[in-house]
């Protein structure tokens, strides 16, 4: 009876966590293509992940819909507490110095994710890339690395129709659902570990460009012609 006790009271102690965090641009007006395939995207995402799973939500963080929104930099507790990224791409993506702060604090998290979960990682990337425009070559390598992802830009054409009505692209879905189900699985167990200190993490600190002094000289080069 108090084993059974101990493990009740342990799980209900677990710390939560999110199934996936949504990265995205916020759009750059009111009720335009971009609002309307983020829409898409989101309710997709949600939807298919929610046939594997009630115990992890997918974040979306709505109030970046607003044009003139002010980023919050709390956000980096939602990342950090979140089992994967989702990263809603097109060109505009990588201009902002926002998303770029996202995928930078979700590398950081995946390294110190794999050193604490060791082989249970082994093949697994925390990022995942939904193509709505542009290339998927286009994102830093250290991303698409032995990254899946899902090419949306067939059904981005047409803002008004919804991605999860496509059967193939629902298929892709739930595949990337059932991803996102095993991440939670892998994390459950290490929760704690994971996702206690969440409320203290903060985006990870932008790389200081190099002086004058501190660039190397350029290594020597061959002869005009050679």
């Amino acid at each position: 009876m108090l084993m059974w006790l101990s493990i009740f009271q342990s799980t209900l102690m677990a710390e939560k966590f999110n199934a996936c965090f949504i990265s995205y641009r916020h759009p750059a007006a009111k009720g335009g293509r971009e609002e309307k395939l983020i829409g898409h995207v989101v309710k997709a995402i949600t939807d298919h992940v929610q046939m594997y799973t009630h115990d992890h939500e997918v974040y979306f963080d709505d109030k970046r819909l607003v044009p003139g929104y002010q980023y919050d930099e709390r956000l980096a507790d939602a990342i950090c507490r979140s089992a994967c990224m989702i990263i809603v791409y097109w060109p505009s993506y990588l201009e902002s110095d926002y998303c770029k702060k996202e995928i930078e604090a979700m590398l950081e998290i995946e390294d110190r994710r794999r050193q604490l979960l060791g082989t249970d990682l082994h093949g697994c990337r925390l990022l995942i890339p939904v193509i709505l425009r542009g290339k998927f070559e286009e994102l830093p390598e250290r991303v698409t690395k032995d990254c899946q992802y899902l090419d949306y830009k067939a059904q981005a054409v047409k803002p008004d129709f919804n991605i999860g009505d496509d059967d193939k692209m629902s298929d892709e879905l739930y595949r990337i659902a059932e991803y996102i189900k095993s991440l939670c699985d892998k994390m459950k167990k290490s929760s704690d570990a994971l996702f206690g200190k969440c409320q203290q993490y903060g985006f990870p600190a932008p790389p200081q460009p190099q002086s004058v002094d501190e660039i190397p000289p350029a290594p020597p080069q061959p002869f005009p012609g050679r």
